[in-house]
């Protein structure tokens, strides 16, 4: 499938949002809370924090415009989940370049090793 310029925009877009999100160790925390529950009320979610609830609600905010987070009203209770689809999108660029960083780094620790001061070793 063939994307138009403006279709790669929105989905490097999408991606910088992710990645942002997932920048912020509360964020990710409440990710992991959802993984862990599959859903649950964004008050409960709040009471895993040393922030205020108007604090965390900032943090749920944050995932929710990224696409991360999906939130169902049941009368006063929000509930949240994770959305799988939009973690698989950073998931997918993370994929591709994979090849790449595992070369590179590989590469890294044979130079390291051949740097190595030839003679005695240290003891482990």
């Amino acid at each position: 499938m063939v994307r138009g310029r403006r279709g790669k925009a929105r989905e490097d877009e999408r991606l910088s949002r992710v990645f942002h999100s997932l920048a912020d160790p509360a964020r990710r925390k409440i990710i992991a809370l959802l993984r862990e529950s599959g859903e649950l009320p964004v008050g409960v979610v709040g009471r895993a924090f040393a922030m205020t609830q108007n604090g965390v609600s900032k943090h749920v905010q944050v995932l929710e415009r990224a696409g991360l987070v999906r939130r169902r009203i049941e009368g006063r209770v929000h509930w949240i989940s994770v959305d799988w689809s939009t973690l698989q999108l950073a998931h997918g660029f993370l994929d591709k370049h994979r090849h790449y960083w595992s070369t590179r780094l590989d590469a890294l620790v044979d130079y390291a090793r051949s740097q190595r001061p030839r003679g005695k070793r240290k003891p482990s």
